[in-house]
This record gives C-alpha cells, structure tokens and sequence, in this order.
C-alpha cells in the first residue's frame, strides 16, 4: 500500500508540468496587460491583490468541498477533470485582447471578470492535484520522491514559459511589435491550454488514489475553519509559506523590470530565468540526496540561509559594482538553488500535516491541507503584484512608449532594488524565525503518528481499483 509504481510517479509528475505551465501564464498577465495593453499598473496590481484575497475564501470552501467527494473516480480526479477543462477554456479568453481603451469601464471589467474566473478554475483542480500525494502512500519517504518528481516537472512546466515568454510572443506573433507580441501570447495560451488539458486527462485516466479513511463524517465551512485553526502545524507551515512565496513572487515581478531598466539588456532576460529553472531544478532534485544527512529543519534553514546572502549580495552588486553581470548570474544562482529545496520542503511539510491533523482531531482533510497551498501561492502572488504595481506607480516608473522601453529616473532604479533585494530579505528572515521557533513535526515525531493511525484501523488495506 505504500509502494507507488514508477508509471504512476511519473504520470502524475507530469500532470504538474503542464499545470505550471498553466501557472506561469498566469505570471506573465502583469507584463500583458500593463506594457502591451496600456492598463494602469496601479489598477492592475490591486485588482490582482483583491482577487487573491477573494481566493481567501474560495480556496478553503474547495478545499472543503473536495473532503466531501466521494465518487467512484475518488475524491480527486473528478475535480481535476473538471477544473482543467473549465480552466484551459477562460486563459484563452485572458488573452483574447478584445481591442477596447486601455482606460475604458468595459476592458477594466473584461479583465477583472476573466481573471478572477482563471483564478477560480485553477482552484478547482489544482487542490485535488496536491491532496492526491497523501491519498497515493502513507510513506513519508514514498511522498518525498513523488514531490521531487514532481516539482522536478513543475519548474521545467513553469520556466519554459516564464523564461522564453517574450521570445515565444514574437516568433509566434511573427514580429517584435507591440501588436505581434499580443498576438503571439494569444497564441501561447492556446498552445498552454491544449498541452494543459492532455496532461491532466493522462493523470485521470492513469492514475488512482490508494489511501482511503473508511469512514469520514461530511464537513461544514464551521468545522472546517476549526480545523484549519486547531491544526497548529498546519498553521505555522501555511504562514511561512505564504511570506516565502510572498518575497518570491516580489522577485519574480520585478525580474523583467530589474533586467531592462536596471541592467538594461533585456536580452539577458531568458538566459536569466532559464538559468534560475535549472537550478530550480537541480535544487528539488538535491533533495533526496540532502535529506540523507540532513534534518529537515536543516535543509529549511539552509535553504534560507543561501537565499539571504544571495540577495545581501545582489543588493551590494548593485549599488556597489553597478551590477556586474557575471555577478548577477552567479548569486542568482544561490537565491534559485535554495529555492528549489524550499518549494519541494514546502510541499512535504503540508503532507504531513494531514496525518497529524488526523491524529490530534479526528478528521482526515487532504483537501483542506491543500487548500492552504493553493490559496497562499495564489494570495503571495496577488499581495506580490499589488505591491509591485503599486510601487512602481508611486515611484514613477514610465512604461514602453512606441514598443521602446523607457529611461527611468534613478530614485525610480533604486526603489526597484530595494523590491528586487531588501523586501525578500525581511520577508525570509521573519519566515525563518517562526519556523524555527513554532514547527516541531519533525521526522521521529511523524512517524510514530503514522503507527499510531494505523493502530487505530482508520483506512481500507485495498486501494481503489476505478
């Protein structure tokens, strides 16, 4: 029962390429609507920030909603199936430009309607994905690989189109013009949507849950709010979590800016990013290995530990050396290998909080665990874009005029270093403050949890078999 085939490993792996793939469009929306359609950056980046805060409560009640499944596919793949198609759907809408005023009442509403409902869909099979990892095996080693498997293809999903985005628009566009590039994306997100669709059909289609609670009584938006406070672990990792991917995504926005205006090489924008998904990459895949001598609230720190200094030390290139660019690339590359331990950590630590939720109040919640990474990767990303579109306005940032990116004024190049560098810095070190001082569900600890459920008879020996 906690043995995984490798087809399953991979299949489900897999499904999370062309998820991230799904994800990444949605990171590149900023750049879209603000530099090629004309929007406010102000307007977009709150409007961003209050959908998140919207997924407050969408997020949590799916979550619930997928505790409450129960059907001859399992809890899961119904979801997944659904959301998928739903989802692939309204991101070709996102980038249907449909030629309005960049100021006008009828494209502000256009916008906000079909980004919210991208925001919603995704919610609905991007939930059920992440609760399947507790459903495939109850072994903590067995779950650590199916995540470094699958974070594996999620940074290849998310960076083939984070990183050659502007690329992509202009071949598929058949030009660099403002015009050929809106196009091009349109055409990106048709392609996305397809590859999309397909992975997450193969997932249904290929693979089945196989940890079932025999029993589960249904639960309520009250008792689900209770258990999401109660479970203190599950508390502690959801805020640390969230400021991570709050700082991250903080970088993440500021990269295209930071490059062209900073730098000013926009060129060095793919090599950039393409260089941080592969040591995204080769990060999650160090994790096995890692873990072999150490804890993982030393992978954590550690993980931690490499990113502040590389960012202490991006900060100094910066204001110091006038960003020497082998230096950019070099330190980069400690932010994005820490990265990549971190996020595979992430999602570990939220797998365990199942079992322990389970053991302490009586309720298996895979659902709702997840619930919280999806609601937290999407409220980092909305509370990250209303920042940095806010602050870009505030300190005067001046957009493409002509397609020809703009000089900006050095106060205006400063407070884009102090997004890039100073605000990720804050936001790890508090991160790894409360972890260290609140999280105590380490390894030892986990698994005589585990013993004690399976003492306990609370699930089914067979797996599913449809």
């Amino acid at each position: 029962m906690d043995k995984v085939s490798n087809s399953s490993k991979f299949i489900f792996a897999f499904g999370g390429l062309g998820k991230d793939a799904m994800f990444a469009m949605s990171t590149i929306m900023f750049f879209y609507f603000v530099n090629l359609i004309g929007m406010s950056a102000a307007f977009i980046g709150i409007m961003f920030m209050v959908v998140r805060i919207w997924d407050a409560v969408n997020d949590p009640v799916m979550g619930g909603i997928v505790s409450n499944t129960h059907t001859r596919m399992g809890k899961f793949r119904p979801w997944i199936l659904i959301g998928s198609a739903l989802n692939a759907i309204i991101l070709v809408f996102v980038f249907l430009n449909p030629n309005l005023a960049p100021d006008s009442i009828r494209l502000l509403v256009y916008v906000t309607v079909f980004y919210t409902l991208w925001g919603m869909t995704y919610t609905l099979m991007d939930i059920p994905f992440w609760s399947m990892i507790p459903a495939l095996s109850q072994s903590q080693r067995e779950r650590e690989n199916i995540t470094v498997l699958t974070r594996f293809f999620t940074s290849i999903g998310f960076f083939i189109i984070s990183a050659a985005y502007l690329d992509l628009a202009k071949f598929l566009g058949g030009g660099e013009t403002t015009s050929d590039q809106i196009t091009g994306l349109f055409w990106l997100s048709l392609i996305v949507s397809v590859v999309f669709f397909l992975s997450e059909l193969l997932l249904v289609l290929k693979v089945r849950e196989r940890v079932v609670p025999k029993s589960q009584e249904k639960i309520t938006i009250k008792k689900m709010i209770n258990l999401i406070r109660k479970n203190d672990q599950l508390s502690v990792v959801m805020v640390v979590v969230l400021i991570a991917n709050f700082v991250l995504y903080i970088t993440s926005n500021m990269a295209i800016f930071f490059i062209t205006y900073d730098i000013g090489n926009q060129g060095l924008f793919f090599i950039f990013i393409g260089l941080g998904g592969v040591l995204q990459v080769v990060g999650a895949l160090c994790f096995p290995l890692i873990r072999t001598f150490l804890k993982r609230k030393q992978i954590f720190n550690a993980s931690i530990a490499l990113q502040v200094i590389g960012f202490i030390l991006l900060l100094l290139n910066a204001f110091i050396l006038d960003n020497v660019i082998a230096l950019v690339f070099a330190l980069g590359a400690l932010v994005f290998f820490g990265q990549g331990l971190q996020m595979v950590l992430q999602t570990v630590l939220l797998s365990d909080t199942v079992e322990y939720g389970e053991y302490k109040l009586g309720e298996r919640t895979e659902g709702l665990a997840f619930a919280v990474q999806t609601f937290i990767v999407k409220l980092a990303m909305g509370l990250s874009l209303g920042v940095t579109g806010v602050g870009l306005d505030l300190f005067g940032f001046v957009s493409e005029i002509d397609d020809m990116p703009q000089p900006q004024a050095d106060s205006t190049i400063y407070a884009m270093r102090v997004l890039m560098f100073v605000l990720p810095v804050i936001g790890l070190l508090i991160s790894l403050f409360i972890f260290n001082k609140k999280h105590n569900l380490n390894e030892t600890r986990y698994a005589e949890i585990v013993t004690i459920l399976k003492g306990r008879g609370t699930y089914d020996q067979e797996a599913l078999e449809l």
